[in-house]
């Protein structure tokens, strides 16, 4: 038995590796139809999903049992439904009249592998939700209310989802058989080589001797790493380990340090150029190049990582932390010799999007980049065995993402084909009053409750047709709008009581997982402030004249400060409760991009000022910076 289960996994790492070497002919060399190209991504990955099921360890002999054996027929489904698949869609784009007896068969058996490996690798809320509609669109009819509808019969429903590109294999999957995997793929190969380690290495060495050092180098680091993965929890499991440590050493507290990790890792979903595959698949909704959203959302990045950089330091201050001594350090020098090189493909791949050169291109030549530059120092030197380690690493990262696109993609289609998108859309319309920051709590509300337990990018997939056409409608640009429901998408993994990205940093730190989910939701409140900032003023977003932009920009920042500052009671000096709550109120009349407004907050900054200095008479100025000794 043990011997068949090691030809399994065996076989499993092959048809990865298969998967990823398709997925990079085709980005170097040219792309298939697109039924093709999804077909045989989700075909490559769903088998290997199944061809690497393991039974829980503590499961009886019966379970493991009926475990093989249903993972053998959803295997040979998953086989089956996808080479019919390709062997078919082409005559039946031609075909007219109904759908075949085994073109729905195959649509059947296609559907429940994927809420299988939904359930398996997205969680079981996404699987829930994903065969709730497939059950609305057989039996609309017994829905109250607007919900009703008449009914879409099974052959109907089946044509649909599986034999067109408006379902399974729709714009999601289409984007995880493209963009994603590529540019996962590239950040497999960085990893592998080290990358990973230098992003840590480099931040510690740059960071490590301010106070607070170590929790300004997991910001850095995660906010580097985030860059390419996206992925909140797998930042947490990568930084966290060195990071969270170090921060308990200089004086964190286990919550606080799980809360800082777990908040900077979370930024990784909204930093560009991948954010998490949001930029792509925004890109292909709003019928912009892609480029225009990774500059869209440089600035509501770095506020985001300015928050809570600043944050972090009120921290140090009230706590007084100081850094690691220097010559605990690393040498930024010797980090720089050791494994600096590998910045030079992540370097190429910003430069040359920002060129105009497509993502597909761009990722392929950086992954060709990452192997010949590792070659230069013996130390990240890679070998047949590594290459092939990357490649499988890839794969095995896209297989969640893949499952969530394939069921955001059925769930897409149902709204589509039984018209519950407009009726939904109208239904917010009609709760807002047409009062636009009520549509945009609500679209908040959803959003998060949403993400508790499904992938961001499947939560903004879902909702994208739903909540974006009513917020345009209300006068919110359409980038804005689709920036916002994503930013909300990512925000839910760090909002209690979920807070899964929180509870995976307290685990690192052996700290308590509510305590730290809510210091981490306290720690990242400024997040959920930013999306309704560039909503009412878009020169965030870098839209508009650059006098607009320059000027939203350090309206921004002031008001970033004065959240801070109230939040925390540090921020360059102490400050007392009252001024406190002026400096909040001050930072969200910013919001209003307005020269009525700004003055008022400017005059309320300066009221805080005055009675914090001459009324309370606490002041007490804090150098910017202080190395440990």
């Amino acid at each position: 038995m043990e011997n068949k289960k090691g030809v399994l996994q065996r076989l499993g790492t092959i048809v990865l590796i298969m998967n990823a070497i398709f997925a990079l002919y085709t980005a170097g060399f040219g792309l298939f139809s697109a039924t093709d190209q999804r077909g045989l991504h989700w075909l490559f990955l769903s088998v290997s999903l199944f061809l690497l099921y393991k039974p829980k360890k503590n499961s009886n002999s019966t379970f493991k049992v009926l475990g093989n054996a249903f993972n053998f027929l959803f295997l040979l489904g998953a086989i089956v439904s996808g080479i019919y698949l390709l062997a078919v869609w082409e005559d039946r784009v031609l075909m007219l009249g109904g759908s075949s007896f085994w073109d729905v068969l195959m649509g059947i058996i296609m559907i429940v592998v994927i809420l299988e490996a939904t359930r398996r690798k997205a969680g079981n809320l996404l699987a829930g939700v994903t065969l709730f509609f497939i059950i609305y669109a057989l039996y609309g009819s017994y829905f109250p209310g607007m919900l009703s509808h008449r009914g879409i019969s099974l052959e109907r429903l089946t044509n649909f989802l599986y034999l067109t590109t408006e379902g399974i294999y729709g714009i999601p999957l289409g984007i995880s058989a493209t963009f994603i995997i590529v540019f996962v793929l590239f950040g497999a190969f960085l990893d592998k080589f080290g990358g990973g380690q230098w992003f840590i290495d480099i931040s510690y060495a740059l960071t490590g001797r301010f106070r607070g050092g170590p929790a300004k180098t997991a910001v850095i680091s995660s906010g580097l790493m985030g860059m390419i993965s996206g992925a909140p929890v797998a930042n947490v499991a990568t930084t966290g380990t060195f990071t969270i440590p170090l921060m308990k050493k200089v004086g964190f507290k286990p919550t606080q340090a799980g809360a800082i990790e777990a908040v900077a890792s979370t930024g990784g979903m909204i930093t560009p150029p991948i954010m998490g595959a949001g930029a792509f698949i925004m890109a292909e909704y709003l019928g912009v190049p892609y480029i225009d959203i990774v500059i869209a959302a440089i600035i509501p990045a770095t506020l985001f990582y300015l928050a809570l950089l600043l944050s972090i330091d009120s921290i140090a201050v009230k706590q007084k932390l100081l850094g690691e001594e220097k010559h605990k350090l690393p040498s930024v020098k010797e980090v720089m010799k050791k494994r600096g090189h590998l910045a030079i493909p992540l370097i190429f791949l910003i430069v040359m999007i920002a060129f105009g050169w497509s993502p597909m291109k761009t990722a392929f030549w950086s992954i060709v980049l990452s192997i010949a530059i590792a070659f230069y120092k013996t130390n990240t030197k890679p070998n047949f065995k590594s290459i092939l380690s990357s490649l499988e690493n890839g794969s095995k990262g896209v297989i969640s993402i893949a499952a969530a696109c394939a069921s955001a993609g059925i769930i897409v289609g149902v709204i589509s084909i039984t018209g519950l998108g407009a009726k939904l859309s109208f239904a917010l319309v009609d709760l807002s009053q047409d009062n636009i920051i009520l549509a945009l709590v609500l679209t908040m509300i959803i959003t998060i409750i949403l993400g508790f337990g499904m992938p961001p990018t499947a939560v903004y997939i879902i909702l994208v047709a739903i909540v974006v056409p009513p917020l345009v409608d209300l006068g919110v640009s359409p980038i804005a709008a689709h920036m916002f429901l994503f930013f909300f998408s990512s925000l839910a993994a760090l909002t209690p009581p979920v807070a899964i990205t929180a509870y995976a940093a307290a685990a690192i730190a052996k700290a308590n997982p509510n305590k730290t989910g809510f210091t981490s939701f306290r720690l990242g409140l400024i997040a959920y402030i930013i999306p309704f900032m560039f909503v009412f003023s878009p020169s965030l977003l870098l839209q508009g004249s650059p006098s607009q932009v320059i000027l939203a920009v350090f309206t921004a920042i002031i008001g970033v400060g004065c959240i801070v500052a109230g939040l925390e009671g540090h921020l360059i000096k102490s400050w007392g409760l009252i001024p406190r709550i002026i400096l909040i109120c001050s930072s969200l009349l910013f919001l209003d991009s307005g020269w009525t407004s700004d003055l008022l907050a400017v005059i309320g900054i300066m009221l805080a000022f005055l009675i914090q200095n001459f009324i309370l008479k606490k002041s007490s100025q804090i150098p910017v910076f202080k190395r440990g000794a």
